[in-house]
């Protein structure tokens, strides 16, 4: 897939959020907040963290809470340390005086630029869970997407592409790892048009230092919408993290750089092993070799372009995700080339899959999106022949704090 863009108008370094962390004291006293910068980052992280031996905080992080009656206060900030991927992520950690039971509001500014800042009023239990605009749906943790066409003389089409990621726990440093529920749904009400996949999941990761990811899918289940096939599945991956955020500096603002792209590339190595659970499709050369247990070579490839403020829109993203799953032995395969109603058989080989995504995003959260897709996915492996649809698309990511 070929990448281009238009040339951008210079974007800021903005806050998009702040939350206290969980207090570590029964009177509820604050130390911790969790500040999220609006991704991507083109701040180095050497600009951001401060203290424990480095620069002074006073120099680059101001917050203030004010009490009761309205009266503001200046806290001392004792360290800022940066998370995991920072440029991709943007999740910063301040180490602050203890604030005061009973505050107000607190504001967090970071002291560069244009000084951007970000409040938050008093809550009696802290968030533990921060939500985020993502850069592309492969990247969001939430993303629903979908089209309904009306049709005269008879009921419309719809078609659904979503998936969502919760985090049940984080837990070590600096929560790199987590526990989840995801499930994921591509299908639409067309008989011949679309890989018809659900998809639920339990996937624990690793998030490293370096630019890889370890995800294993403990357990989960693949299923057709009609659930005549059916698989038990198991999924552990490695993923290699590629990006970089293109700047240029601000004319107008010293030391300061703007945002005009992001582009990145995640190379994925995996397997899935497993189960068929059940197949109801009549096929014409089934023998024993076609069904019981599973596995498959995952390899995968995802290249995405982000670019923000642009058009007057938030940003406009491009991805394209190339899956091949090379099976092992017979699994079933839907034909539906050449044909009014699919035919079932049982081929062995490469299933291949190829998305292609444009989004262009009114909001942080919402816009519409143009999607391709080609090839197929389990269980059923229905052959989707060149599937394109427009629809809304409204994607978040969520920062899980510790």
């Amino acid at each position: 897939m070929v990448l281009c863009y238009s040339r951008a108008f210079a974007a800021d370094v903005k806050l998009h959020s702040a939350n206290p962390a969980k207090p570590s004291t029964p009177s509820g006293t604050v130390t911790q907040l969790y500040v999220q910068f609006e991704t991507p980052v083109s701040v180095p992280e050497s600009k951001v963290q401060c203290g424990s031996g480095l620069k002074q905080c006073a120099d680059t992080w101001s917050v203030v809470y004010y009490d009761g009656s309205g009266a503001p206060h200046k806290v001392k900030v004792q360290s800022a340390i940066t998370g995991r991927h920072f440029a991709s992520r943007g999740l910063v950690k301040l180490t602050l005086e203890p604030l005061t039971p009973g505050f107000s509001r607190v504001d967090v500014t970071f002291r560069s630029g244009k000084n951007p800042h970000v409040s938050f009023e008093h809550t009696e239990k802290p968030k533990k869970h921060l939500i985020k605009p993502a850069d592309t749906c492969d990247k969001a943790d939430v993303c629903i997407s979908g089209s309904v066409v009306p049709a005269v003389g008879s009921g419309p089409t719809y078609n659904i592409d979503s998936k969502a990621n919760y985090t049940f726990v984080a837990f070590g440093k600096s929560g790199a790892n987590t526990f989840a529920g995801s499930a994921a749904i591509k299908t639409d009400s067309r008989p011949t048009a679309d890989p018809d996949s659900f998809h639920w999941g339990l996937p624990l990761q690793h998030v490293s230092t370096g630019p890889y990811t370890l995800t294993w899918s403990l357990i989960g289940m693949d299923f057709d919408k009609k659930a005549q096939a059916m698989n038990l599945v198991s999924a552990p991956s490695a993923t290699w993290i590629l990006g970089k955020t293109l700047t240029k500096k601000n004319a107008k603002i010293p030391n300061v750089t703007d945002v005009l792209a992001s582009v990145g590339l995640d190379l994925t190595a995996g397997v899935e092993f497993g189960d068929n659970l059940r197949n109801d499709f009549a096929v014409v050369n089934k023998n024993s070799n076609g069904e019981g247990w599973f596995f498959r070579g995952v390899p995968a490839v995802n290249a995405y372009l982000v670019v923000p403020d642009v058009l007057k829109l938030k940003k406009i993203s491009i991805s394209s995700g190339y899956t091949a799953r090379i099976l092992v032995r017979d699994e079933l395969f839907l034909e539906t080339r050449h044909t009014k109603d699919p035919v079932p058989k049982l081929l062995s080989g490469t299933r291949n899959y190829l998305e292609d995504n444009i989004s262009f995003m009114v909001t942080d959260y919402l816009g519409f999106q143009i999607k391709h897709k080609f090839g197929e996915l389990p269980p059923a492996f229905k052959f989707a022949n060149h599937s394109v649809s427009i629809g809304l698309v409204y994607a978040f990511s969520q920062t899980t704090v510790p």
